[in-house]
């Protein structure tokens, strides 16, 4: 199976913690990672957020960095009136790549916008990873647009699967956007092991790393 993915504002390359790296960051790198593990074809579209190269080549997985704005942080809002703009360029790479999806895969609204459409076009299915969804958003009081909000609703209806980061994620899909439970799919983060082991021995003498540590209940 061929997948492309979609990440316009999560540049993988751009490590969490740097400049405008966070959790969708990571989030695509451990996708990546999986990918690599299990020698899928891939091939993963993005914004080039910093200087360097444009392609990234691992095994089957491919990392293309479309220039758009500055090879720096750049506020997500800057996608919302570039529907257009941001379509032709993925075409042009997909076909640039003669890559020809079985699936798409998009994370955050303003790659599942462009997924929906070319879901359409190319009549190949695509799941959708929220990361957050407008009306959480705006119940807590963050200032959304109407068009995040309809576009939410376009992707996550036409989406075959949407992939949530947690239960109320999944509740908010279908409390505000009636999106039937059986379509939401509540994959959580892992939690290393290291953050579930004893730090400090009954002295309260912090442990080595590379001593044993005693493992918490994982049930």
């Amino acid at each position: 199976m061929k997948i492309l993915i979609i990440t316009i504002h999560a540049d993988p390359t751009i490590p969490p913690g740097a400049r405008e790296g966070g959790g969708t960051h990571l989030y695509i790198n451990e996708l990546i990672n999986m990918l690599i593990y299990r020698k899928a074809e891939a091939l993963i579209i993005t914004r080039k957020a910093s200087p360097g190269n444009e392609t990234f080549t691992y095994g089957d997985v491919k990392i293309r960095r479309m220039r758009l704005g500055p090879e720096a942080t750049w506020d997500k809002n800057n996608f919302d009136d570039r529907e257009g703009e941001l379509l032709h360029m993925i075409q042009d790479i997909v076909a640039d790549e003669r890559f020809q999806p079985d699936l798409i895969h998009s994370v955050y609204w303003h790659s599942g916008r462009a997924a929906a459409a070319l879901s359409d076009k190319w009549k190949k299915p695509f799941i959708h990873s929220v990361i957050s969804a407008g009306m959480r958003k705006k119940i807590t009081g963050y200032p959304v647009s109407e068009q995040r909000l309809a576009t939410e609703r376009l992707i996550f209806g036409s989406a075959k699967i949407i992939i949530a980061v947690s239960v109320q994620e999944k509740d908010d899909l279908i409390n505000y956007y009636q999106v039937s439970s059986s379509k939401v799919k509540v994959i959580g983060r892992a939690v290393d092991q290291l953050f579930l082991a004893s730090l400090y021995d009954d002295d309260g003498t912090l442990l080595p790393l590379t001593e044993p540590r005693i493992q918490g209940n994982h049930e």
